[in-house]
């Protein structure tokens, strides 16, 4: 049987990063250059690295970067320092645009991001007045068992349990609906479907985004493994 390991991720922010260019679309890098990329990935990733890192761990399996659980807990300073990256990477872009220096797959892309992101802002209007706290789990794609997933969803649980949270939120990406029973079996209440329209043109299939609320019970366990440090 495989170990897996959970430790904070303090010390393990490049495997993330390159783990989330990696597995971009839906599980796969991006198969062109993306104008604007250190922006698009500050947008991504830079508050949970930072400010929210101390809730944010990762599995490792053979100390390598099986996956990653990613945790908010302060919606307001979460939502404060997306202003600021999306304002950062708005700006790239334009300047890009106006100056010739962005290629055609990326104004694509960017065009569906855009879509993409007003669809998302209503899906928010219909989550419960009472949660805030999210999380986004990534997996790299041969774990597909789940067995990375279920411990990185057992420490999102506790997470929430521990900081007195009645339950959070997440999204997942699905081709067509064929996802949606066994999330519901893995305990996620589907509040809201919608067409995922950037990873639909990435992919050339129906690509389906998920909004799922969790209610998590206590989870037996390892606990989370703080790195010994060692004389050299």
């Amino acid at each position: 049987m495989t170990s897996i390991q959970i430790v904070p991720i303090s010390g393990y922010e490049d495997q993330i990063r390159k783990l989330f260019w990696q597995t971009l679309t839906i599980g796969n890098p991006l198969s062109f250059d993306l104008t604007c990329a250190k922006q698009y990935e500050a947008l991504g990733l830079n508050w949970y690295l930072t400010k929210g890192s101390h809730d944010g761990v990762v599995a490792l399996v053979d100390e390598k970067v099986a996956g990653y659980c990613l945790v908010c807990l302060d919606g307001v300073s979460f939502r404060r320092a997306q202003r600021s990256q999306l304002f950062k990477l708005a700006g790239c872009v334009l300047i890009a645009f106006a100056t010739g220096r962005i290629n055609s797959k990326s104004r694509r892309f960017y065009w569906h991001r855009l879509r993409d992101s007003l669809t998302i802002m209503r899906t928010r209007k219909v989550l419960p007045a009472n949660i805030d706290m999210h999380v986004h789990l990534n997996v790299v794609s041969g774990y597909n068992d789940g067995s990375v997933s279920l411990r990185l969803r057992a420490h999102a649980d506790n997470v929430c349990i521990n900081s007195g949270a009645a339950a959070y939120f997440g999204e997942m990406n699905s081709i067509g609906k064929r996802r949606t029973l066994g999330l519901r079996r893995v305990g996620g209440e589907i509040i809201d479907q919608s067409t995922n329209r950037t990873f639909s043109w990435l992919t050339g299939q129906d690509i389906h985004r998920l909004t799922m609320v969790r209610y998590p019970v206590k989870q037996l366990v390892e606990p989370v493994v703080e790195p010994v440090l060692q004389a050299a």
